[in-house]
């Protein structure tokens, strides 16, 4: 009887480990500040260092719900965001200025991920 709670336990535990969700490959501790581009021009627009702002989105990018978006056809994003350390840039997302859905609902786009983020937290730029 206590070998059977003992597995169920175990395998409560595998279960939950596979169910988080780990998106990005860089911790908030890593991101320094974020450069804000316009998509078309390369424009820098703005730069974020404020560690709080960057500490939440980080956090809620790499937890978030995420929709491929390998076959769809959508309008690109109009601001490019880096991520940065320093000067090196770890990430770089599409921002769109509104909400929008692909899959799931969002602002955030990793190109080169293909996937759409659900997080709605806005650049304090606007």
């Amino acid at each position: 009887m206590k070998i059977k709670k003992i597995l169920g336990l175990l395998l409560l535990s595998f279960v939950l480990v596979g169910c988080q969700n780990d998106n990005l490959t860089l911790s908030s501790g890593d991101v320094t500040s974020i450069d804000v581009y316009e998509w078309d021009s390369e424009k820098l627009v703005a730069t974020i260092d404020d560690e709080g702002f960057i500490e939440e989105l980080v956090t809620e990018l790499d937890q978030a719900s995420t929709a491929s978006t390998a076959n769809m056809d959508f309008k690109l994003p109009e601001y490019e965001v880096h991520f940065k350390n320093e000067e090196e840039t770890l990430l770089k997302l599409g921002y769109f200025k509104k909400s929008i859905d692909l899959g799931v609902e969002g602002r955030y786009l990793g190109l080169a991920e293909g996937m759409f983020f659900n997080v709605e937290i806005r650049l304090p730029m606007e």
